[in-house]
């Protein structure tokens, strides 16, 4: 596929003027249901008030600082939500600085607040000891798909006592049960519906100021603003998720010298900003100017109160006992790492290069680590560096093993049937149409490389006969035998598409219903023309645009799919014409939705006259939709020609444009961004775009 966007250093340059899309605090949002679910939570809460309005401070507590252990519990599926040691490190510094009032920008407060930053006296490290009192660097790793939505959920897989450590979790995404999608949340002392799900939930996108973080001021400080939360702070205009509302002058945040205030609702920092009758302390961390930088001393006194209070457990967790307990205290060990590792790709055809990189954890990458790997079947079969290169010089499937060791002990990890290698001539050519008619699907033909594949959960797809267009049978991806959040992959056999001509296309009929107004499933089509070893999308929907019903039309119930609700589906290729190796697989991520029913692929057929071709069709994509702040646009020329685009709000004023004269008949790919010269703020677009006697207009979301 050609591409067409600036230069990395150039969008890198763009975003850092301008400040990425982030996503609010979900924390009121969570515990307003905590306690609409279980209305035994709000007595605890009002003896909790109660407490903290009559808790003062002795002198010793005013000058001792309380240690807090900390662990991180990061939830991947070996993408960049897998952050690295240094981010965690760096969101730990500055969490610190924040509450010790060692933030060397607090000579930045502006003078009207200067007399009240506060210093919350606490200090965070990380975990040295595990519940069971082995060693840690307190971080841990757990690979679940659950991290592209994640919530409580994660918290049922791992969670550490909560009054022995502050848990942090870490997710790819952060989608409330409601529906919302935030940047993290907590819960307030004592307010979790159960102790597991006691701590601190964010995305990693927002922590820390490297790595995978978006940097900015209200990036790097979610953490400092959800800690807040966990030591019982409200927002500084009030115990709701909602700023910007003149009515927030109406409430409080328990808290006396923060003034009141509306809120920030647009993340702008305007340090003359009066809402309320008096000067607002936009700079404060509970708001939402993308300035936070302190805390006011009345802050500071009540996250003590929660610290001395026993709601929630937090007055265990700085007490000598419980840091000796977790290992923070004292002469800090050096554990031994935990191996794991990923590669390149899983899927090559013979004498291709596959890259394995090391993912081992626990412990600080030193002089003293060595590394061995084991690959039957690879040439070589065996390595000591870091992270090797192999090549497999014959089809088939095969283990791998690393074995990770240091100065304090040793692991080994094998993955079995970790790398599949086919074989370069497939004897299956274009155009091959699954009809799914054969009862042995995914597993068709007696030559295991002819067969389909599913990467993920086994049981996502099932050939079914309860709903078909032509035949008995069709391709059932079964939501309910699915965990929310899961990304599942089919993934064709390699087909001989080297007679197939310029342009080309896959068609397929789909069947899909929303199960609710907030249901996202989203299917994705990638196609490769080397074996598997990259992947190109070609083909991304989600709710409503994925719908084959009428537009907002809900099946709460089971979806079993009528003639009528079927959709002819048709995706342009041309990448694949002419190709001896090309694959395509199906992704879909799970959102709780309904079923999703396929039909009848056909890929790489010749598609039918260029005038019956329409842009509606296939040639052009906008994705991801929704999206936050960009998105990419995909247009596919079936001829030389030119390539007009513009955006504007529904309002009609033009946002940005482009033109691309003369392209060639190939796919193209442009970033909304680099057209508009920003990420765009939350809101409804159009997108124009206009090639030769084509004209399609698409409708674009941003959160």
């Amino acid at each position: 596929m050609r591409k067409i966007y600036f230069t990395l250093a150039a969008i890198v340059a763009t975003l850092s003027s301008i400040g990425q899309q982030v996503h609010r605090c979900g924390s009121h949002i969570v515990n307003d249901a905590a306690i609409q679910q279980h209305p035994e939570l709000r007595i605890a809460q009002e003896e909790l008030e109660s407490f903290t309005q009559n808790y003062v401070p002795d002198e010793s507590e005013r000058s001792a600082v309380k240690i807090i252990p900390i662990v991180f519990h990061i939830i991947h599926n070996y993408g960049p939500e897998n952050i690295s040691r240094e981010q965690v490190e760096d969101a730990v510094r500055i969490i610190n600085e924040d509450f010790q009032l060692l933030n060397t920008d607090q000579d930045e407060v502006i003078p009207a607040f200067q007399s009240i930053i506060g210093n919350a006296e606490v200090e965070f490290r990380l975990a040295r000891k595990d519940p069971n009192g082995n060693c840690t660097d307190g971080i841990t790793r757990t690979v679940s798909p659950l991290t592209y939505n994640g919530n409580d959920n994660v918290k049922d897989i791992i969670s550490w006592p909560r009054n022995r450590y502050l848990n942090v979790w870490i997710v790819d995404d952060v989608i409330l049960e409601s529906g919302d999608r935030v940047g993290g949340y907590a819960y307030r002392p004592g307010n979790a519906p159960a102790a597991i799900y006691d701590g601190i939930i964010v995305t990693h996108t927002q922590l820390g100021s490297t790595g995978t973080s978006n940097t900015g001021n209200f990036a790097r400080r979610t953490l400092s603003h959800e800690i807040g939360h966990w030591f019982n702070l409200n927002h500084t205009w009030g115990p709701s998720n909602n700023p910007g509302l003149a009515t927030n002058c109406n409430q409080d945040d328990s808290v006396s010298d923060t003034p009141n205030t509306i809120g920030v609702a647009d993340q702008s920092c305007n340090l003359a900003q009066v809402t309320c009758g008096s000067l607002d302390n936009v700079q404060n961390i509970m708001d939402y100017a993308n300035c936070s930088i302190m805390f006011s001393v009345g802050q500071c006194t009540r996250m003590n109160a929660a610290l001395n209070a026993t709601a929630g457990q937090r007055n265990n967790l700085w007490t000598s006992a419980n840091l000796t307990l977790t290992g923070v205290s004292g002469s800090l060990p050096v554990c031994a790492p935990v191996a794991d590792f990923t590669s390149s790709t899983n899927t090559v055809c013979t004498n291709t290069n596959i890259t394995f990189n090391d993912e081992s954890y626990n412990a600080e990458v030193d002089p003293s680590w060595t590394w061995t790997w084991t690959f039957p079947g690879a040439n070589p079969e065996t390595s000591t560096a870091q992270n090797p290169v192999v090549q497999y010089v014959q089809p088939g499937i095969y283990p791998v093993t690393l074995t990770v060791a240091n100065s304090s002990g040793n692991n080994s990890r094998t993955k079995n049937s970790f790398i599949t290698v086919r074989p370069i001539n497939p004897s299956i050519a274009s155009p091959f149409v699954e009809s799914f008619e054969n009862a042995a699907f995914p597993n068709i033909d007696s030559d295991p490389f002819n067969n389909w594949s599913v990467i993920g959960a086994s049981n996502a797809f099932e050939r079914s006969t309860i709903a078909s267009v032509t035949g008995a049978a069709s391709l059932r991806y079964n939501n309910n035998a699915i965990a929310t959040g899961s990304r599942t992959e089919l993934v064709s056999p390699i087909i001989d598409m080297s007679g197939t001509s310029s342009p080309a296309s896959i068609t397929f009929k789909l069947a899909y219903a929303r199960k609710s107004t907030g249901t996202n499933d989203r299917m994705e089509i990638y196609v490769s023309n080397n074996c598997g070893r990259t992947w190109t999308l070609r083909y991304a929907k989600t709710g409503v645009a994925l719908s084959t019903l009428p537009t907002g039309q809900i099946i709460s119930g089971t979806f079993i799919p009528t003639a009528e609700q079927w959709r002819t589906e048709t995706v342009s290729v041309t990448t694949l014409a002419g190709q001896d190796n090309g694959m395509v697989k199906f992704v879909v991520s799970d959102s709780a939705g309904n079923s999703i029913f396929l039909e009848d692929i056909n890929i790489l057929n010749q598609p039918v006259g260029i005038e019956d071709i329409t842009l509606d069709d296939f040639l052009t994509q906008v994705y991801p939709n929704p999206g936050t702040g960009d998105a990419t646009i995909n247009v596919g020329l079936l001829r030389q020609g030119n390539v007009n685009i513009s955006i504007t709000d529904l309002s009609g004023k033009l946002i940005g444009s482009t033109r691309k004269e003369n392209l060639g008949a190939g796919d193209y790919s442009f970033n909304l961004a680099e057209i508009t010269g920003r990420n765009l703020s939350a809101g409804a677009y159009l997108i124009r775009i206009d090639s030769g006697n084509y004209s399609k207009t698409r409708k674009w979301i941003c959160n």
